[in-house]
């Protein structure tokens, strides 16, 4: 651990320092040239600093490195934005409300507000699924030009969570349609075999889906005649929180 420690030190001494060589680094941390020089190689081998072609080498902070910040901000600004949608759909459905992220071919959960009810879904922060599974995913996947969620449902084999999980792509790509056409994204028991939802995308001034809303609840609770009325209340949210990011209609 004491490494990793020393390394995440040393990422941040050349962010606040950078360019800066490895000796003027060494000097301002109290470490061995030798440990910094390592800890640097490191660093630069994982592609989070990258080494200039200068003598003495110096380093600076890579693309990579600064988008973790970039998404940090991205993410506070989606919380922001979510929060009033988030506390009316609780407040009109009981339901526990999601809000998630798309990360390559998984969808995250960010932040979330727990039902009323005493049976209701448990789920963990910071914890994704593959987004051919949740509801939250194919509203993601439905949002994104038909190409590109083609290209990423093909890019792997689909893992089957439960019986209910479909991981043909041909029977998904139809799927999508129709989320376009209603706007929302419905499951049951494609992910846990007691657990539906209904989930809208959030998009971005680019019309990119950056960011879900979605209820999760115990499929006994949510029978057929529920799936529209729930699905219009979370995809009003979701258009909300859209237009609030820049997003205009098409």
């Amino acid at each position: 651990m004491r490494s990793v420690s020393v390394a995440l030190a040393v990422l941040e001494a050349v962010s606040e320092r950078q360019p800066v060589g490895v000796s003027e680094l060494s000097r301002a941390m109290d470490l061995p040239k030798s440990t910094t020089q390592r800890m640097l190689l490191t660093l630069g081998g994982l592609g989070w600093i990258r080494s200039s072609d200068d003598e003495p080498t110096r380093w600076s902070l890579t693309a990579k490195a600064m988008a973790i910040g970039s998404r940090h901000r991205a993410d506070q600004e989606i919380r922001r934005v979510a929060e009033p949608a988030m506390h009316t759909l609780s407040a009109a459905t009981g339901e526990t409300v999601h809000l998630s992220v798309p990360e390559e071919r998984q969808i995250v959960l960010l932040d979330k507000i727990e039902g009323r009810h005493p049976v209701r879904t448990h789920t963990t922060v910071g914890h994704g699924a593959p987004l051919h599974t949740t509801a939250s995913g194919k509203a993601v996947l439905a949002a994104m030009p038909e190409p590109q969620a083609a290209a990423l449902l093909r890019a792997a084999p689909l893992e089957a969570l439960t019986a209910q999980t479909d991981t043909d792509v041909d029977d998904l790509l139809k799927e999508l349609e129709r989320v376009r056409r209603q706007g929302y994204a419905v499951t049951v028991g494609t992910r846990h075999p007691d657990v539906a939802a209904v989930g809208a995308a959030i998009l971005d001034a680019q019309q990119r889906p950056v960011a879900t809303l979605s209820l999760s609840l115990p499929v006994q609770r949510f029978p057929r005649r529920m799936w529209p009325v729930y699905g219009a209340q979370v995809a009003r949210a979701a258009e909300e929180c859209s237009r609030q990011l820049g997003w205009t209609p098409a």
